[in-house]
């Protein structure tokens, strides 16, 4: 379910910025676009990143900055990899050719601070998630009756 969500959620995203960024380049409001293959690479990514941050964060104690840089090698590879795929097939959405900095026309060091901005978001959507998991069955139960003047949980 986590990945259903996590890759809904990158699709939207997508289409909102591609409409920023279309509205940026021709002043024109239109609604933004994205692939199919988006919701199986954005929803994988963010699954594989919820987990490195349960492991990293709560097995290792790891902070958020000593994180981050894993998180965003991870996506960049992560897009990396998807992009190079897809492009054999001629299925890839995206060329950033046109952008300095780029590695064949698949990654682009230009949206470095975007994807330190999402790896940031991450963490916080992984600690909501967490929690709306936590109130179902046995452990909404244990949750609501924990309180003042009751045993803590």
């Amino acid at each position: 379910m986590r990945m259903y969500f996590y890759g809904m959620h990158g699709v939207t995203l997508d289409i909102l910025l591609s409409s920023v960024r279309h509205f940026q380049d021709h002043s024109d409001l239109q609604l933004g676009h994205t692939s199919l293959w988006s919701f199986f690479m954005y929803g994988s990514c963010s699954f594989v990143v919820e987990k490195l941050y349960l492991h990293l964060h709560f097995r290792r104690g790891w902070r958020t900055w000593k994180r981050l840089p894993i998180y965003v090698c991870f996506i960049y590879a992560w897009e990396f990899s998807w992009g190079f795929a897809l492009r054999q097939f001629g299925a890839c959405s995206w060329d950033y050719s046109h952008y300095p900095l780029n590695f064949m026309g698949l990654v682009t060091l230009l949206y470095l601070p975007g994807w330190v901005c999402l790896s940031l978001y991450q963490d916080v959507l992984s600690n909501v998630l967490m929690r709306v998991v936590c109130g179902h069955g046995e452990e909404k139960d244990r949750l609501q009756n924990a309180g003042p003047g009751k045993k803590d949980i």
